[in-house]
């Protein structure tokens, strides 16, 4: 059984694309955010930098984890020794 938000998130795709997508996750993640007491005492300057700063950590996560299912994808020609460690098979063409 799917939970609430997977449902979510293949309904917004289907109806909105990638914007809507990103748009939830974004308030997901800061809905809350400029409510924090730390933000009264800094300039519109200071947190828009902050904010900016933090987008860019979201967005190299998501770099960083197409990357990391990009590579979990390839295959390698792998097989396993006697002792359970890797044999690396090589195939000459």
């Amino acid at each position: 059984m799917e939970n609430i938000l997977d449902q979510f998130f293949k309904a917004a795709l289907g109806i909105g694309g990638l914007g809507t997508v990103g748009a939830a996750v974004f308030f997901g993640l800061y809905k809350d955010w400029l409510s924090l007491d730390i933000f009264s005492k800094l300039s519109a300057d200071q947190t828009f930098i902050i904010m900016l700063v933090f987008l860019g950590f979201v967005f190299l996560s998501l770099i960083v984890l197409v990357i990391a299912y990009i590579l979990k994808g390839i295959k390698i020609n792998s097989a396993t020794a006697t002792d359970n460690s890797v044999a690396v098979v090589n195939v000459s063409k």
